[in-house]
């Protein structure tokens, strides 16, 4: 497995949110189109409304809990995959899991699930946001 200093991983992980938030606003961009301009209005508003509970109340602490753990490996070069710990790795791949029924179930409309989407990936592009300011304040 390739290894990395600490600062290059903050950069690696931080890059990984970024990617993951630009695919779920892009789904829910693509959901535009089928909105009534009221479906969206309110999806809009939805969506910021639960960005701001996803930062405030889960993304920002998970967040700054990894940075110091990245920053605190004692090794000089550390493995790309200790970005985060394994209960992270298995929460993450059950919202992937989540998320793609949720997209592929025919019951629930494109509506219900943009505000969902995009709130979620705006969180997730605030948490690339302090990944990307912790790695630029870090000296080599």
């Amino acid at each position: 497995m390739p290894k990395v200093n600490h600062k290059s991983l903050l950069l690696f992980t931080g890059f990984i949110w970024f990617i993951a938030s630009i695919i779920l606003i892009g789904r829910a961009y693509s959901w535009i189109s089928i909105m009534t301009d009221n479906q969206l209005f309110i999806s809009l508003i939805l969506a910021l409304l639960f960005s701001v509970i996803k930062i405030h109340f889960i993304f920002r602490k998970l967040t700054l809990k990894n940075i110091l753990r990245i920053q605190s490996f004692d090794q000089k070069f550390v493995s790309l995959w200790k970005f985060h710990i394994l209960k992270d790795k298995i929460l993450i791949l059950l919202m992937i899991l989540l998320g793609t029924l949720l997209r592929h179930t025919p019951f629930i409309p494109k509506y219900t699930l943009f505000p969902i989407y995009l709130g979620i990936g705006i969180a997730m592009f605030y948490v690339w946001l302090l990944y990307l300011k912790t790695f630029l304040k870090q000296k080599n």
